[in-house]
């Protein structure tokens, strides 16, 4: 019975890693290498199950019966119900734990950011991109007269919603990086920013020379962005794409911006209503009209979402102009780059 379980859950564990490769690859490589550790670990491990269980299926109940050449006496039956209860107490923990990996695996499974927000991740038109291991950068890239690089002092950390591909928002912020603001959009472990909470902490970390950060983030990523803004001094402002926080925010000297769509069915405008008292007086409402939940960035649509009523390139306007606007009064645009004569 043992092996038919492993056989059953050996298939399992092969198939979902196949599923998420042959239909999520591109997010899961270009994403936190978490979840690309995890499946193909799932997929190897359910290789070795489906071997053990065949080979003791075919194999070892028959050695126990019969023996073999090398071992002519066959196991007594107390021998061979010892042996059963050992297998038990090691195995079942370890069925537990792979099936929680198919199950984490599956419902993990990303949204793939479209053509139109991966082509905004290149090196050009005064940005360059910059590839971490758990998060990228759209950099401006400003000289001065001498030719020497200017360093953007502020920017912007943003944090993707839920199973969202982290490149999906590149489109709506790379005017920003334009603008000369530095941008880094975070790689969330499977997708969840809640897994890990301070992971924003170590891109403030990394840029010691930006004195004005922002912090924003889609959906349940906005939750741990306003528990970030909330946590660290660094942060001074505050995007909320479809967002709201989980608690009351202590901080009252943040200047935030709450930026939602009035065709959005997964955060609606009555949830946004309810969260204002949870944010910092003087917040600022930005209202999309007929914009839904997935207009906020470029990875398809959602299953329980609204119909948009508005062209998304419209609304992503809207969103990247009302971003652009709390960078601005945190910290004016660098002025551009003169030209050399």
């Amino acid at each position: 019975m043992l092996a038919l379980i492993w056989l059953v859950l050996g298939i399992a564990m092969v198939a979902v890693s196949v599923w998420l490769g042959w239909t999520r690859w591109p997010a899961i490589l270009n994403g936190h290498p978490a979840m690309l550790i995890a499946g193909i670990g799932c997929g190897v491990l359910g290789f070795i199950a489906i071997a053990w269980s065949i080979g003791s299926l075919a194999i070892e109940a028959r050695q126990d019966r019969e023996g073999d050449f090398g071992h002519p006496a066959h196991s007594t039956s107390a021998q061979v119900l010892r042996r059963a209860r050992w297998r038990i107490i090691f195995a079942v923990p370890v069925l537990l734990l792979a099936f929680l990996l198919v199950i984490a695996l599956a419902y993990s499974r990303p949204f793939v950011a479209t053509p139109m927000a991966t082509v905004a991740l290149r090196s050009e038109n005064s940005v360059r991109l910059a590839d971490r291991l758990g998060w990228y950068e759209l950099v401006p890239v400003r000289e001065d007269q001498a030719g020497e690089e200017i360093k953007p002092t502020a920017g912007l950390l943003f944090v993707p919603g839920a199973r969202i591909d982290s490149r999906a928002y590149a489109h709506v912020l790379r005017p920003l990086a334009e603008a000369g603001y530095l941008v880094a959009v975070l790689k969330e472990p499977f997708g969840f920013s809640v897994l890990d909470a301070d992971h924003g902490k170590k891109v403030l970390d990394v840029h010691p020379e930006i004195s004005d950060w922002a912090v924003g983030g889609h959906s349940l990523g906005g939750t741990t962005a306003a528990a970030l803004a909330d946590d660290d001094e660094r942060i001074k402002g505050l995007v909320l794409f479809a967002s709201y926080p989980a608690e009351p925010m202590v901080r009252t000297d943040l200047t935030a911006v709450s930026i939602s769509a009035t065709a959005d069915e997964l955060t609606t405008q009555d949830d946004i209503e309810s969260s204002k008292a949870n944010l910092p007086p003087g917040t600022s409402y930005v209202v999309i009209n007929g914009a839904v939940h997935s207009s906020f960035g470029d990875y398809g649509e959602q299953s329980g979402d609204g119909v948009a009523t508005i062209d998304r390139s419209a609304a992503q306007t809207e969103i990247t102009q009302a971003t652009l606007a709390l960078l601005t009064s945190l910290a004016p645009p660098p002025a551009p780059t003169p030209r050399k004569k």
